[in-house]
């Protein structure tokens, strides 16, 4: 008895809670994870001076953050059924904490590592319970622009990480730039348990009356009875199970979700957010233009982030990723092209190099970077959707890895190559997408999933 009025407590502090503070509070994870990609940008010029790091070396300390998030994807997709969504993203605060303090006291390049990989482990927690957390939460009719969030609030934690880099820079306080995440990472901890678990997790979970008051803040009084109805019934289909991830239909829209996040940094965001700084210092500029520039980028992915949380549900989910694909592309070969001749130095071919630059992170955040795990989130069953997300992002996170690992030594050795394959990428991911990924928007999840599935993953 006293576990119930306990649990109606905690609905009635929530009820009153606006919706916008909730996604706010949802997509805060989101803000560490862009933080804690985007400051080695900046943080890696300094650190690469006091540890004397080759190129191979400067590979290790930023992909490492890859190899945790491979790892706590794992383990969020595992949890996120037994634990439910907001205690997931409580324990990516903790980890954030715990690995942001190991970072900013490392003595040595293993030490600095072991960090990074902590940080990854909170990222790829994030990575899973966010997405769905927010795609559960948020009504049909505008749930492309709340999932928009995610990218919104990593945008906006790289650029944070781009200002606080080139505030400290003249200082080279390369621990102080990482140890500002801790800040909102105690944010998140907090702030995390004034908002509503999702409905459709308190469903797997029995908690009706929970469900129900939850989707009163989500729809009109009148359709309560029908989303409960739906979601009873997908539920009833199939209980949630990680091994429901290998049988026909479900099997492929799962490969579907994997080739879409593999896609997303083979288009080669990551090299950008990673080594933007390190590719201007190979053009001609100091460490502190280099930074400068960088916020320019993070300025540009801000504002065409916002500009994608106001098309998201107008445009579709497809149009924005087989254009935003082909103009990426577009942009890669470019660079390639600059190599290949001129180089990458001052100049026009400078002034190219950086229009190219900013076009590409204009263009993801608007597309790929909006509308990936939106839709990911979208097409999976919510049987599997925890653990196959989890599975998906193990291998965004691998994908990651391998880019961050090897781009240094291909930046130092002529980066062309490494730059058309890019190219080649936009090409691939626009017919991947015009082949097998369907339009989302306007429709339920339950919708569909009872789409999709049953049409064995082939249904747009």
């Amino acid at each position: 008895m006293s576990q119930l009025a306990s649990r109606s407590a905690s609905g009635r502090q929530v009820a009153g809670v606006r919706p916008g503070l909730v996604y706010f509070f949802g997509a805060l994870g989101a803000v560490i994870w862009g933080y804690d990609n985007g400051v080695i940008a900046g943080a890696l010029l300094f650190i690469t001076k006091e540890f004397d790091l080759t190129p191979a070396a400067q590979g290790l300390v930023s992909s490492s953050l890859s190899v945790g998030s491979a790892v706590g994807a794992a383990i969020s997709g595992v949890l996120a059924n037994p634990l439910g969504r907001k205690r997931l993203i409580f324990l990516a605060g903790l980890v954030f904490g715990a690995g942001v303090a190991v970072c900013s006291l490392a003595v040595s390049v293993p030490m600095l590592m072991a960090g990074r990989g902590v940080i990854g482990l909170g990222i790829g927690i994030v990575s899973v319970s966010v997405p769905i957390y927010l795609a559960e939460l948020a009504p049909a009719r505008i749930r492309g622009r709340i999932g928009a969030l995610t990218q919104l609030m990593i945008a906006s934690g790289i650029l944070l990480s781009y200002l606080v880099g080139y505030a400290l820079s003249p200082l080279h306080a390369w621990r102080w730039m990482i140890a500002v995440a801790l800040v909102p990472a105690l944010v998140l901890v907090v702030g995390i348990w004034v908002l509503p678990e999702s409905p459709r997790w308190l469903l797997t979970r029995g908690r009706l009356e929970e469900a129900r008051a939850g989707l009163a803040r989500q729809v009109d009084a009148a359709e309560v009875d029908q989303a409960l109805a739906e979601m009873r019934a997908t539920l009833a289909r199939a209980k949630p199970s990680w091994r429901r991830m290998f049988r026909p239909g479900v099997r492929r829209v799962v490969l579907v979700a994997v080739g879409m996040s593999i896609l997303a940094q083979l288009l080669g965001i990551n090299t950008v957010t990673y080594y933007a700084p390190t590719i201007l210092k190979k053009i001609g500029f100091t460490d502190e233009a280099s930074l400068l520039n960088t916020i320019g980028f993070g300025v540009v992915s801000i504002i065409f982030t916002v500009i994608a949380t106001r098309v998201i549900d107008r445009w579709g989910r497809r149009p924005l990723l087989t254009v935003g694909a082909l103009v990426m592309g577009a942009a890669m070969t470019v660079m390639a092209v600059l190599s290949w001749t001129t180089g990458l130095v001052v100049g026009v071919s400078g002034v190219l190099a950086i229009l190219s630059l900013v076009v590409f992170k204009a263009t993801y955040s608007l597309t790929w970077g909006t509308s990936t795990r939106i839709v990911v989130s979208e097409i999976l069953p919510l049987s599997v959707r925890g653990v196959a997300l989890g599975f998906a992002e193990i291998f965004n996170f691998a994908s990651t890895f391998t880019l961050t690992l090897v781009f240094p030594i291909l930046l130092a050795a002529g980066s062309g190559t490494a730059f058309i394959t890019f190219g080649a990428m936009g090409v691939v991911a626009c017919v991947f997408v015009l082949a097998l990924v369907p339009e989302t928007k306007g429709r339920t999840l339950e919708q569909i999933e009872a789409a999709y599935v049953a049409a064995g993953g082939n249904q747009r």
